[in-house]
């Protein structure tokens, strides 16, 4: 893209999806058109042959500042910050607006583009994040925090001491080669850790103890050369004449490898030939509708969040104001005609109290301790009610991955009905869903070994799995912080293999937001120590005694449902 579009002016910015940019960058004598897609299903950044066109009807603060910022400005340079992290960084220099920095986060359960200032804050961004626990705030006027890597190995030898003795002990675990890779190293997803392996093992599925540190030094390190070389072979993976895969390297031991010119044009074919299938979707229209309805249901819920961060008093402000409130009744005498600001030395600290010349210091006092009263109701108020918005935003992330994995029409009803239930469709009216086909109950899996594993579809299938299909001593299984199905594995009163708990770690993982994602984190517990969150939506719990394991968001192999 630095060959293709830097230097480059660009001349129109459009939305051309609800998660979706189109920039128009003209270079001399050539105008190229650059996607930049931020759906979670696969967050891309590539040129097109074809003209972007708009996508979405109306005009947001997103765009509005991305054509003041944006259109007319020169690209001058795109980068990354790690390379090892799906994260890009677009710099614009507008002759007027001077240098603005449009920062791409191809990552997660929700990718995002934010516009930034050079000191860092944050203009807009295309979806608003606010700050969960001990997480990161994607807001306007907040300072741009970049997300936190993980803690891996570098992918090839970084200079740091021990760094062989540290893969060795990576590669010194039970398992499949490219898994334990996938874990430990940092910038590997599923495909390059299979591939990797094949080149280090000769094996897609090679065991990580067989594998030669030096072996899977140099693959890696050949791998990772067109990061610092540019000599790129991305090409196509096609089965039966059916393109199913891309990659920016050739890959082995898979179906035909098919080069293209660049990865741009290996994306535009894969993800034409993607669309086609998507058509056949027989539940599109209704799809569409039902996401709209989650959709609508959370920017009112954001909107109430966003208020309530507008009231809330700081830390101690009321406590602040009666102190003063106290002083300027205790030494209003002192106070003379004209006088804009009383002095306080208290011995601890000094204040400075602004004086209303429209009030006399005691009227002013009493309104002061109104105001303080005020602020202690709304720091008693707003603290809960924001649990309860909080708790609606997760139960809302839930039914948008219901409506993204549901396989029937009722399964989409069964969404609809939730947000009404939970009246977070104001204004609208509940229609009684039409029953062209009978409710799916939840989906059941048995492993190699014979074990039972029951995985809930969506948000009320959670509810029940939990709640009145487990025993206690059945383990429950869960994808850590994000929204996914709630997996039992029936223990029937014998220990479960590991292997079998990987398996449906691997199920939750699926089953979850995170699907397709290279690593996913996998909560384990006994049911015994799963109970209904206090004040929390459908199927929202809290865990205890926990353990994690990390497990790819693909598919198990061997995956058989048995009804």
């Amino acid at each position: 893209l630095r060959k293709l579009l830097v230097p480059g002016r660009v001349q129109q910015v459009l939305l051309a999806g609800e998660h979706a940019l189109g920039l128009e960058v003209y270079t001399p004598g050539t105008r190229h058109q650059l996607l930049i897609v931020l759906a979670a299903d696969l967050a891309r950044m590539h040129a097109v042959t074809y003209k972007l066109r708009r996508g979405v009807e109306g005009e947001t603060p997103f765009l509005l500042l991305l054509r003041k910022y944006v259109r007319g400005a020169l690209l001058t340079a795109i980068d990354q910050f790690d390379a090892t992290e799906r994260v890009a960084h677009l710099h614009f220099e507008h002759a007027e607006h001077g240098h603005t920095l449009l920062i791409c986060e191809f990552i997660g359960r929700q990718p995002n583009a934010l516009l930034v200032r050079p000191e860092g804050r944050i203009l807009e961004c295309l979806h608003h994040v606010p700050a969960p626990e001990g997480g990161r705030a994607l807001m306007p006027g907040r300072l741009y925090m970049p997300p936190v890597p993980p803690a891996k190995l570098a992918p090839v030898d970084d200079g740091s001491d021990g760094y062989y003795a540290r893969l060795g002990s990576i590669l010194n675990v039970p398992g499949p080669l490219w898994k334990v890779l996938v874990a430990g190293v940092a910038g590997l997803g599923p495909t390059s850790a299979r591939e990797v392996a094949w080149r280090a093992a000769g094996a897609l599925d090679a065991p990580a103890r067989s594998a030669s540190v030096l072996a899977v030094a140099q693959a890696l390190q050949e791998l990772w050369a067109p990061v610092v070389t540019g000599e790129w072979q991305p090409g196509l993976i096609e089965a039966d004449g059916v393109v199913v895969a891309f990659a920016a390297c050739l890959l082995h031991g898979r179906s035909t490898f098919v080069a293209t010119p660049t990865l741009s044009a290996a994306l535009e074919r894969y993800t034409a030939a993607s669309a086609a299938t998507r058509r056949t979707d027989p539940y599109a229209g209704l799809r569409g509708q039902v996401r709209g309805q989650v959709r609508r249901a959370r920017a009112q819920v954001m909107r109430r969040l966003e208020a309530l961060a507008g009231d809330e008093p700081a830390l101690g402000e009321a406590d602040l104001l009666r102190a003063e409130a106290h002083w300027l009744l205790a030494l209003h005498h002192m106070i003379v005609p004209g006088q804009c600001t009383l002095h306080v030395d208290t011995g601890s600290e000094e204040l400075d109290i602004a004086l209303d010349s429209r009030y006399k210091p005691v009227e002013q006092a009493q309104r002061m301790f109104k105001r303080a009263a005020k602020l202690d109701r709304a720091a008693g108020v707003i603290p809960p009610r924001r649990a309860e918005l909080q708790a609606d935003l997760e139960l809302l992330e839930q039914l948008a991955l219901d409506v993204e994995q549901a396989d029937s029409q009722p399964e989409l009803a069964a969404v609809t009905a939730e947000l009404h239930a939970a009246e977070l469709l104001r204004g609208a009216t509940q229609r009684e869903p039409r029953r062209n086909a009978p409710a799916t109950g939840p989906l059941r899996y048995r492993t190699q070994r014979g074990v039972e594993i029951v995985v809930g579809r969506n948000a009320r299938q959670n509810e029940q799995v939990t709640f009145r299909l487990a025993q206690p001593d059945d383990l429950w299984l869960h994808a850590r912080g994000i929204p996914g199905a709630h997996v039992i594995v029936r223990g029937a009163g014998r220990t479960v293999s590991e292997e079998d708990v990987e398996f449906a770690a691997q199920l939750a993982a699926y089953r979850s937001a995170a699907r397709g994602e290279r690593r996913v984190d996998v909560i384990v517990t006994e049911r015994r120590w799963v109970s209904r969150a206090s004040g929390g939506r459908l199927g929202q719990v809290l865990v205890a005694h926990e353990r994690v394991i990390a497990v790819p968001g693909d598919a198990p192999a061997g995956l058989a449902d048995s009804g």
